[in-house]
């Protein structure tokens, strides 16, 4: 039972990393629009799996995860070029462990934390508290914008090691 509370926590922690390092595959962006403005959120789409080894033993848990109640904003600004987080957004979180499906309700996730932004190409790097995380922009338009981001990290805890890969597409209108 630890372990799978572990995975869940792993899950968990996944979840609240919105923007991240993008998996640097190639990608043929629409990216003719502008990007200042305010951006409201209409999609967050999470796909991922968890591996928890220890003891002698290695469990995988993919996961995926749909938002519901999104109801946040980002406003893009150019002079200076600041990212501005304002809202909060929920997601059903279904875990599936050797061929068995749990499903969760997670409420009132914050998005991202206010900071610096800088585009270069199809790369929107975001800047808080000195951590630089990159989103790939599939889609920027007049008014709709697409990121994908991808998070890896390994953790240690009690002898156990915990390696989880979370996929997270995000989806706009403008304002």
């Amino acid at each position: 039972m630890k372990i799978f509370k572990l995975i869940l926590f792993t899950a968990f922690i996944s979840l609240t990393i919105s923007c991240s390092k993008d998996d640097d595959s190639p990608a043929a962006p629409t990216n003719n629009g502008e990007i200042v403005g305010v951006w409201k959120g209409t999609a967050v789409d999470y796909t991922g799996n968890t591996t928890t080894s220890g003891q002698g033993q290695t469990i995988t848990a993919d996961y995926v995860g749909e938002a519901y109640d999104i109801n946040y904003t980002l406003t893009f600004t150019d002079n200076p070029q600041k990212v501005i987080s304002d809202g909060s957004y929920s997601i059903v979180l279904s875990t599936t462990i050797y061929g068995q499906t749990t499903t969760q309700n997670v409420e009132g996730l914050e998005f991202l934390s206010s900071g610096d932004w800088i585009m270069n190409g199809n790369t929107l790097s975001i800047t808080v508290n000195n951590e630089t995380n990159d989103a790939e922009i599939l889609e920027l338009t007049d008014d709709t914008l697409v990121l994908k981001a991808v998070e890896s990290q390994t953790m240690s805890q009690g002898g156990f090691t915990v390696t989880s890969t979370t996929e997270v597409i995000l989806s706009f209108t403008k304002q």
